[in-house]
């Protein structure tokens, strides 16, 4: 019985790294796509600005 509690832990703990592992890839692509959209907006505007200078 000893036995199979041990690996029943181990199975466990496997799941639990590859959840905590998921959420950790997820929060890096969403940082990721928000520096995205930062260079997208900071490109949108150093055009403006360019523009106003050049009227």
């Amino acid at each position: 019985m000893m036995e199979s509690d041990d690996w029943l832990e181990h199975d466990y703990a496997d799941q639990i790294e590859l959840i905590e592992h998921k959420a950790k890839k997820k929060a890096k692509q969403r940082k990721r796509k928000w520096r995205e959209i930062e260079a997208i907006k900071e490109q949108q505007r150093l055009k403006r600005e360019l523009e106003f200078f050049q009227e």
